[in-house]
């Protein structure tokens, strides 16, 4: 009897190590996950931001109802701009890092490069577009989704690499939709 016990206490013990674990990726963790062009956080505010990057930034109104601050950036050898877009409550929604080139090459080849390194951390992409004008790719998590994506037209060659806060993510939900 004691020994059925003591298995009982440990595989409850494992249980919960197993659920604090898996919590660290949960979609209340203000970590922002595995960005590898910003160290803030989700509950980053925008005092925070300007603190972190400088008072010299651009701005205009964000997708999410507050302001986007933009710096520049450089990523992959490559010098583009990273947003910190905000809601209308002043709150992290977004962390993206942009690129334009006159190479589709360049642009393209940037593109697999992020896409196969992301889709390594975080398997494949739940969306998947390849098309001649776009190409891009959604990883949906319950931590904040990402999204890769491309555009090109005759003017326009871009790259845009987002993470997004949970709050405005699916999270793991693109079976639903």
């Amino acid at each position: 009897m004691r020994s059925r016990v003591f298995l009982l206490e440990v595989l409850v013990c494992l249980l919960f190590t197993a659920a604090g674990l898996c919590a660290c990726g949960a979609s209340g963790d203000a970590q922002l996950a595995d960005c590898p062009f910003s160290q803030l956080n989700w509950n980053s505010s925008i005092r925070e931001v300007v603190a972190e990057e400088g008072e010299e930034h651009g701005s205009y109104d964000s997708v999410y109802g507050g302001v986007c601050y933009t710096y520049p950036r450089e990523f992959e050898e490559r010098m583009g701009t990273v947003k910190y877009m905000f809601d209308g409550d002043g709150v992290l929604a977004s962390i993206a890092w942009a690129w334009g080139t006159d190479s589709q090459e360049e642009l393209l080849s940037l593109y697999h490069t992020i896409y196969d390194s992301v889709s390594a951390q975080c398997g494949e992409s739940g969306y998947s577009a390849e098309h001649q004008t776009n190409y891009g790719g959604v990883w949906y998590r319950d931590n904040g989704d990402i999204i890769l994506s491309v555009m090109i037209t005759s003017e326009t060659k871009a790259l845009q690499f987002s993470f997004l806060s949970p709050a405005v993510s699916s999270g793991g939900q693109a079976e639903a939709r």
